[in-house]
């Protein structure tokens, strides 16, 4: 995967894992206390019913460890979720609230009337007036432990304030790092191993958390990490790049299947290529040793009999070219391959190629009848290897005398536009389907015809010919009507960058 789009994920992760689940982290707060159980600490506290001041004096005069009254519990310093329930306080109307640290179950902190608590010694004991008589002391509250009156809650947030271990909210930093450092593990648990391995790990390691390590660090070190964003950011992960790799694997295992198919077909047409130039390799080797013979006989006869030689040379020379043709494919294709290719650019006129190519293909078009007409405008110079672009003109110009019918014509235009110099090779011939068109610069590649009307060629020249173009910075095209004709385009930078550069 790249990096980028890991990334990408990983935050869509966290943003996912941050949507707030308030009332269901409530009541996973609220099993957190429970589980915990006691704490030390309810057996300090003592709630002492009084009525009157005398009473409260009386409770003084017997000089506990402190006294907590009641007036220090206003209305407002209990925080309320929408149901009810109490589990954040205020030590002052302007403070930031904090999580309450319940010792126990209501009826934790023992209760008394000023007459029994008097009878016990309260030195050791944090003392919380709970006036009777008034109406506000005697309502309870909901909390995680069950109702508790207003004095024992107020017992319970001052063990909180005062004790020794208050309840450590975690921040967003330490939640965000903490869920970030989730997220990274669990993707790259999914992306590394296998997918029912990685599900087991994530899994695995979610209830550890949930039911060990969170629960841990609240019930021994009093700090409180929501659980939720721990569970969105594992499910979330887990959902996500599951679906990636999912995706990524049938993309994989279709991109195999395209190249084995690819492979497939490349090896078919090798061993038809093959096939196809031993056969053709045959011709001129035959012709060659037929005028060799043919020759030999000759020089045996008197010389009044021999026939003029010229026409056999000429036989040879056809017979030679064609050879220096295949063996010039095939070299080509060899160090395309090896990466050997020496672009050498020198300053070339194309008019001048073209006409060089015109030239030697000459005769094969008259042989077929075909007329061959130039369209060539002045041009500047351009740098370019004049052998190899002198290969592709000869490879696009055969390939439209061979496919023309007779009495038809190839055009050859060549202009400038837009800082490129263009090449068009228009024949009249029968076309090409409309489905062969994105095969047409594929190695081996030939197209398809009737047995009768196949003609010979390695497959390579278009293939080679496109490479060609584009180690210029060019490119090359077709376009193609079928009955109407064929018209092959490249084109080439005016401003070559570099007199010889090895490209592969």
């Amino acid at each position: 995967m790249k990096t980028s789009a890991f990334l990408i994920r990983v935050l869509i992760c966290f943003a996912l894992s941050l949507i707030p689940f308030t009332e269901l982290e409530n009541r996973i707060y609220s099993q957190r206390m429970i589980a915990r159980g006691l704490q030390p600490g309810g057996e300090s506290y003592l709630i002492v019913e009084t009525s009157n001041i005398a009473e409260e004096n009386l409770v003084r005069a017997a000089q506990p460890r402190e006294i907590v009254p009641q007036v220090n519990s206003p209305a407002n310093r209990w925080i309320s979720d929408p149901g009810g329930m109490v589990r954040l306080a205020r030590a002052t109307p302007d403070a930031q609230p904090h999580l309450i640290n319940f010792m126990g179950p209501a009826g934790t902190v023992a209760r008394c009337q000023v007459r029994d608590c008097l009878r016990q010694d309260l030195k050791n004991k944090v003392v919380v007036i709970d006036r009777s008589e008034d109406s506000e002391s005697s309502s309870r509250v909901q909390t995680p432990w069950g109702q508790m009156s207003r004095a024992e809650l107020l017992a319970n947030d001052h063990y909180t304030v005062r004790g020794p271990h208050p309840i450590y909210s975690a921040g967003w930093p330490e939640r965000t790092g903490f869920a970030l450092l989730l997220i990274l593990g669990a993707a790259l648990a999914i992306i590394y191993y296998p997918v029912m391995l990685s599900a087991i790990a994530v899994a695995g390691t979610g209830l550890f958390l949930l039911l060990g390590v969170l629960q841990g660090l609240f019930a021994w070190g009093s700090v409180y990490v929501p659980s939720i964003p721990v569970a969105a950011a594992l499910l979330v992960t887990y959902l996500v790049f599951t679906g990636y790799r999912l995706a990524f694997q049938e993309n994989m295992q279709w991109r195999n299947l395209k190249q084995a198919q690819y492979l497939r077909e490349v090896d078919e047409m090798k061993t038809n290529f093959l096939s196809l130039v031993s056969h053709d390799l045959k011709t001129p080797i035959a012709k060659i040793q037929a005028i060799a013979e043919r020759m030999r006989r000759e020089l045996e006869m008197p010389s009044g009999d021999r026939s003029d030689l010229r026409e056999l040379i000429e036989s040879i020379e056809t017979s030679n070219n064609e050879l220096k043709h295949y063996v010039t494919s095939i070299l080509n294709l060899s160090r395309i391959e090896s990466q050997q290719i020496l672009l050498n650019k020198k300053s070339n006129d194309i008019n001048r190629l073209i006409e060089q190519a015109l030239k030697r293909l000459r005769p094969l078009a008259l042989h077929k009848q075909v007329v061959l007409e130039e369209k060539l405008e002045p041009l500047f110079s351009v740098e370019c290897d004049g052998e190899l672009i002198r290969q592709v003109l000869t490879n696009l110009l055969d390939n439209a005398i061979k496919f023309s019918p007779a009495h038809s014509r190839v055009i050859v235009r060549s202009l400038e536009e837009e800082g490129f110099v263009r090449v068009d090779i228009e024949d009249f011939g029968p076309g090409i389907p409309t489905n062969q068109l994105p095969l047409m610069f594929r190695k081996f590649n030939r197209f398809l015809r009737p047995i009768h009307e196949q003609v010979k060629g390695t497959g390579l020249g278009l293939y080679l010919s496109k490479y060609f173009i584009e180690l210029h910075g060019g490119r090359i095209q077709v376009r193609s009507v079928e009955g109407q004709g064929t018209t092959f385009s490249f084109t080439l930078p005016l401003h070559g960058m570099e007199s010889e550069t090895i490209l592969g």
